[in-house]
């Protein structure tokens, strides 16, 4: 007869299975224990790693936050003294916080400096700071902007063609400032005589659903003071003229 053994069924007592489940359980126990062991150190070092770096990442959140509210603050206190009319003071405190400053803020600063020279009467520097800042703006917003200034604070010391060139990316499809653009070379162009192209970007705008009104009405005012486009008289009719008033 060969022996067995039945699993014990009485409450409260181990079956074979429940021994030999139990001592694989120590067995676990002891090998996880030696593993641990064996790899605490290195366990220790990652588990500090992971806490440092966390709280390295928190420290830089928190600077980073810090560093935004100080950099806020100096330059709304610089704004607050151009609103003022301070504007040796804003100067000097714009000018000490631009150097450091992030890349937005950069630009900010840049454009306020410029309305400071323009202010002054200098314009050329003025344009020159726009156009410096339109360069710290990858916002289209703030980088139209800032190129349309630059060609504003100069406008009557440029011919259309100058403004055709600083103002073409600007009148593209799309741009937040084109129909403003536009208008600039419109008033450039009746300004210069060339009434043809004044009618033109005025008719533009006049039609344009989607311009602001303001600029649709100015274009309508401005095309009824230029009037219709004159008809060209060909050769015959310029004899035919000529024999009339014979």
């Amino acid at each position: 007869m060969g022996s067995h053994f039945a699993p014990v069924k009485a409450t409260g007592l181990y079956s074979v299975s429940d021994v030999f489940n139990e001592v694989d359980e120590e067995l676990r126990r002891d090998k996880a224990h030696e593993l641990f062991t064996r790899y605490r150190p290195f366990i220790i070092v990652v588990t500090l790693a992971i806490v440092l770096g966390v709280s390295g990442y928190k420290g830089w959140q928190w600077n980073t936050t810090q560093q935004k509210a100080d950099a806020a603050e100096r330059y709304t206190a610089a704004s607050r003294l151009l609103a003022t009319g301070d504007y040796a003071g804003a100067e000097k405190a714009l000018e000490s916080f631009k150097d450091g400053a992030s890349k937005g803020y950069r630009g900010l600063t840049l454009m306020q400096l410029a309305s400071i020279k323009a202010q002054a009467g200098k314009t050329a520097e003025a344009a020159a700071l726009y156009t410096q800042a339109a360069d710290e703006f990858s916002d289209p917003l703030y980088k139209d902007i800032s190129q349309l200034r630059a060609v504003m604070v100069v406008a009557d010391q440029l011919s259309l063609a100058d403004m055709d060139a600083k103002l073409a990316l600007l009148t593209g499809p799309g741009r937040p400032f084109r129909f403003t653009a536009r208008e600039l070379l419109a008033a450039k162009a009746f300004e210069e005589g060339n009434l043809s192209r004044a009618r033109e970007d005025y008719n533009y705008l006049s039609f344009a659903l989607d311009a602001p009104t303001g600029a649709r009405n100015r274009a309508s005012q401005a095309l009824a003071l230029l009037g219709p486009e004159p008809q060209a008289v060909t050769g015959q009719e310029r004899e035919e003229n000529k024999e009339a008033t014979q």
